[in-house]
């Protein structure tokens, strides 16, 4: 009797264990990195994942979001339960525009629009730890731009 109860304990504590690392959502991976823009942490930037996929809508999969600290660093949540992003590829935009409030204008977007609304920045997420950095990123080319539009920069 003692042999059958050890082997059904066994049984029971490998399908939790199954359950834990699978029950989430094997189809995500953990995320976190760095964003630099012109070589300096870039501090309170969205950063969004948004899965690249055929035909779908990146919404019903699911997009993923992080907000980076004082040092640029990000980690991106999947949603209210969950950390990461869902493996695969992704387009990313990293943006700093935030709207005003009843106390005055909002920040103005320092990040130029190939990183954000007409993102060139694309990444895949493995399943496991992914760091995933975004160093080499440039205002290059975004004074410009504002002066074209009017805008202050």
């Amino acid at each position: 009797m003692k042999r059958h109860f050890s082997q059904f304990a066994c049984w029971i504590v490998a399908g939790l264990l199954i359950c834990s690392v699978g029950c989430s959502n094997g189809n995500v991976g953990l995320v976190s990195g760095t964003v630099h823009l012109d070589g300096q942490p870039l501090e309170g930037a969205l950063v969004t994942f948004y899965p690249e996929t055929e035909g779908a809508n990146p919404m019903e999969i699911g997009t993923s979001i992080g907000r980076t600290n004082e040092d640029g660093e990000y980690e991106l949540i999947y949603n209210r339960d969950e950390m990461g992003a869902v493996v695969g590829k992704h387009v990313v935009y990293i943006e700093t525009l935030q709207e005003g409030s009843g106390y005055g204008p909002g920040r103005a977007e320092e990040v130029p629009k190939r990183y954000n609304s007409q993102s060139e920045l694309h990444v895949e997420v493995k399943p496991g730890r992914n760091t995933i950095d975004f160093l080499e990123l440039t205002s290059e080319g975004q004074k410009n731009e504002a002066r074209a539009t009017g805008g202050r920069y």
